[in-house]
């Protein structure tokens, strides 16, 4: 279990993909929501994520990792491939934490112009 949270709604941990190469790249991370938790979620037709069709998903690759953390911010979303996918490719902003137990982001997503806070706590798959 864990969080992946947008605004007040928390979607829950899916699928967790963790790869760091030797040098501290790491080539793949990607948290996805949780499937049964989306699913009830969307259920209701008036509900703000209603126009989705499956889980959000963050994703980082080939990105850099000096020691245990990055600091997400525009210049790094404009040389690596980082992105919150949810129906389309939104930014966000914030920090991302690994460790041997935990992942970690916290920070902000810009969904269609809306600005959400943004948490993820997944148990590290490594």
């Amino acid at each position: 279990m864990g969080i992946f949270k947008i605004g007040d709604t928390d979607f829950g941990i899916g699928e967790i993909v963790l790869e760091i190469e030797s040098g501290g790249i790491i080539s793949e991370l990607t948290v996805t929501g949780n499937e049964e938790m989306y699913e009830q979620i969307t259920a209701h037709e008036d509900g703000i994520w209603s126009w989705t069709i499956y889980p959000p998903q963050i994703y980082f690759r080939e990105v850099p990792l000096n020691g245990n953390s990055i600091e997400i911010t525009d210049e790094l979303l404009e040389e690596y491939d980082i992105a919150l996918y949810f129906m389309e490719h939104y930014n966000l902003r914030g920090t991302l934490t690994i460790n041997d137990k935990c992942i970690t982001i916290k920070g902000e997503a810009d969904i269609c112009g809306d600005i959400f806070p943004l948490e993820i706590v997944a148990e590290n798959a490594k």
